[in-house]
């Protein structure tokens, strides 16, 4: 398989008709057309709220799978946002690191660096997947604006080939990157008030994709609990707090009660609200497991018990 380069320009790559003369005008008067152009990144995202949500219960299943992984791809600046979703992932929800790859077009250890060069990347998206050892079990989410960059596409290709879940996120109804994927997401933001310059409204779009998608498939997972983050990793005295408060508030006990709970279980929420209603730190780990790392099960199973 090969993805071609299409010369054929994108809606995100034209000219605004209302933007004309942008660079004459007051400065309130650009900051407003900016401003409403954001607004209407975000609610192009309303359209596929079904798209997303399709995608992100089919990412659920596959992600239940022992060894199962999520990975991102992407280019330029659609390639830095789908990295920071992933990058927010394990410490937010504790998702493990060894089951989270990232995979740009650019300097993937370096997120300052955008190479435009690098949206051409086919060796790299060959070399990528080489690496990367991308199967079945795996979720591959790609975003790409035009929905024709490349080294996504061909990523995108390549991991269906090897029976990987494909996720795209795009701003172009005809984007080829969509035609590729198991669960399209067409984010149709039209041109940008700055012809092609998609880190303004089509990014603001596909960061509020990727934050619903990824969030539903945690909750999903079970890393959510009222609204709480309960499989946080606390690497910090914010996060310790954060920690001891969803530990007081959950278990109904009082903070010291809930940080000696939090000591006992090294830092686990879950475990240490399970530590904190009456059972020994071997005895919550076990429940939990039994009830598939979920803590609403796991508490109702006690209730039960």
């Amino acid at each position: 398989m090969s993805a071609k380069i299409d010369s054929t320009p994108s809606v995100t790559e034209h000219v605004s008709h209302g933007s004309a003369g942008i660079d004459t005008w007051p400065s309130e008067a650009v900051l407003s057309v900016l401003w409403q152009d954001q607004l209407d990144g975000v609610s192009a995202v309303e359209k596929a709220i079904s798209h997303i949500e399709k995608a992100a219960l089919a990412t659920v299943e596959r992600l239940r799978i022992p060894d199962s992984r999520l990975i991102y791809v992407g280019a330029g600046t659609s390639g830095v946002l789908a990295a920071l979703d992933g990058l927010e992932l394990p410490c937010t929800f504790g998702w493990p690191k060894e089951r989270l790859a990232v995979f740009r077009a650019d300097d993937p250890n370096n997120i300052l660096t955008i190479e435009t060069a690098g949206d051409d990347g086919l060796d790299a998206a060959r070399n990528d997947m080489e690496k990367s050892a991308v199967c079945e079990l795996d979720v591959v989410v790609t975003v790409s604006a035009s929905g024709s960059t490349p080294y996504t596409c061909l990523f995108a290709e390549l991991a269906r080939k090897h029976g990987a879940l494909v996720v795209a996120i795009a701003n172009n109804t005809d984007a080829k990157l969509l035609r590729i994927a198991d669960h399209p997401i067409l984010l149709e933001t039209g041109p940008e008030v700055i012809a092609g310059s998609t880190r303004l409204k089509a990014g603001t779009s596909q960061k509020t994709a990727l934050n619903l998608f990824s969030t539903l498939v945690m909750i999903r997972l079970g890393h959510v609990y009222d609204g709480m983050m309960v499989d946080l990793e606390p690497g910090n005295g914010k996060l310790r707090d954060r920690a001891a408060r969803m530990v007081a508030t959950i278990a109904g006990v009082e903070d010291e009660t809930a940080r000696k709970a939090l000591a006992e279980s090294n830092g686990h929420v879950k475990t240490a609200v399970l530590t904190a209603t009456g059972l020994t730190p071997t005895q919550a780990r076990s429940v939990l497991s039994e009830s598939g790392q979920n803590l609403r099960t796991a508490l109702i199973r006690i209730a039960e018990a």
